[in-house]
């Protein structure tokens, strides 16, 4: 069932949503709709909510609290009441497509947020209100977060738990950039972000967008102390790794990263009184299935943009001894103001040299 919004309507979280719902259980063959709370509540979650629940308790609040809303505000109209039963006149339930602007949501896709939300009647909300930026040629846009914030008053933290929760959900896909503008401003390319079904096109628009702006490849920061971190978790066999290919993938993708920073120049400084260099992790404690990449393991990596290419990057000393930035040939003049990551020398200190060569030299990457 498709679900269709106003955006001429000013609603808060919790109106929105029962306006989509009202929206796609009226029909224009009918002269009134018939419904009540239960019902709603059915539509909008795929189940009859129970008010032994705490969580399904507050949804059906939600619901009564946004229908006497609508009715007050006169957005809604009620022909007859019964307790939690109501029969509704067309009004408020219909949008005019020819004369309104308005986003289409699928019934799935909301159920699907009242599944697995923290807050559903706001990420719902937040949901229709990035749709309805959305251009329908491209599949795409790049609104800051900036932007957003002044759009739709939410803050920073609360946006970017929405997004996460609405990418962990597969509703959303988020084309990350790894540019920033060369306008003077220096600020990174907003990212290009859609529906989860257009990801092709969202990330053929996203590098279409990228070629029409000056910009160049941002300063990559590396933690490598995070990395040896999780890389000796791995080795010591830590539950986290057990069984989770995707996660045993991304950490040796991070490994790669580590060692190609390392290769092209090494960590060192005075250190108890001796010069220290960082080592190489030995990435043949990878199974071949990592190293060659499996198929049949899921794409999540993708979401990210482009992969990382170090190719051209280069290790620049900061002005302690030890501390390295990772930066891009085409941004080192301008992003010298970023500042560095920090690594602790005494977390490599012990490792044994390895000839990266020898590694790969039978296990083509």
């Amino acid at each position: 069932m498709k679900l269709f919004l106003s955006k001429d309507i000013k609603t808060d979280d919790k109106e929105t949503v029962l306006l989509a719902i009202l929206n796609g259980m009226y029909s224009t063959k009918q002269e009134y709709l018939i419904t009540s709370i239960g019902l709603i509540g059915h539509e909008m979650t795929g189940r009859f909510l129970k008010t032994s629940i705490k969580r399904e308790r507050v949804m059906i609040n939600g619901v009564k609290e946004a229908m006497k809303s609508l009715i007050d505000k006169g957005v809604i109209e009620v022909i007859d009441q019964n307790n939690d039963d109501y029969v509704l006149s067309p009004k408020g339930l219909e949008v005019n497509t020819e004369k309104e602007h308005f986003v289409i949501v699928e019934q799935w896709e909301m159920q699907r947020i009242f599944e697995r939300a923290n807050k559903p009647f706001n990420v719902f909300s937040f949901f229709c209100c990035l749709l309805g930026t959305i251009n329908s040629k491209t599949k795409e846009w790049h609104m800051s977060q900036d932007e957003m914030v002044i759009a739709w008053r939410y803050g920073k933290e609360t946006i970017n738990s929405y997004l996460e929760q609405l990418e962990e959900m597969q509703l959303i896909y988020i084309y990350r950039h790894k540019k920033r503008r060369t306008d003077g401003t220096y600020q990174k390319l907003n990212n290009s972000y859609g529906r989860y079904a257009d990801k092709d096109s969202i990330i053929k628009a996203a590098q279409e967008y990228a070629e029409s702006v000056e910009c160049a490849d941002f300063i990559e920061h590396i933690d490598r102390r995070a990395i040896k971190l999780r890389y000796n978790a791995y080795c010591n066999g830590a539950k986290k790794y057990k069984d989770n290919p995707d996660v045993v993938i991304a950490l040796y993708k991070e490994c790669e990263l580590y060692n190609k920073s390392l290769k092209r120049n090494p960590v060192d400084g005075i250190y108890d009184g001796e010069w220290k260099q960082g080592e190489p992790l030995d990435l043949s404690v990878f199974p071949d299935y990592v190293v060659n990449g499996d198929p049949k393991v899921s794409d999540e990596a993708d979401q990210w943009g482009e992969t990382d290419s170090m190719e051209n990057d280069i290790l620049v000393e900061d002005n302690e001894p030890g501390v390295y930035e990772v930066q891009s040939d085409l941004a080192k003049e301008t992003d010298s103001d970023l500042h560095s990551e920090r690594v602790n020398p005494k977390a490599i200190e012990n490792l044994e040299l390895i000839d990266i060569e020898s590694i790969f030299e039978d296990k083509p990457a």
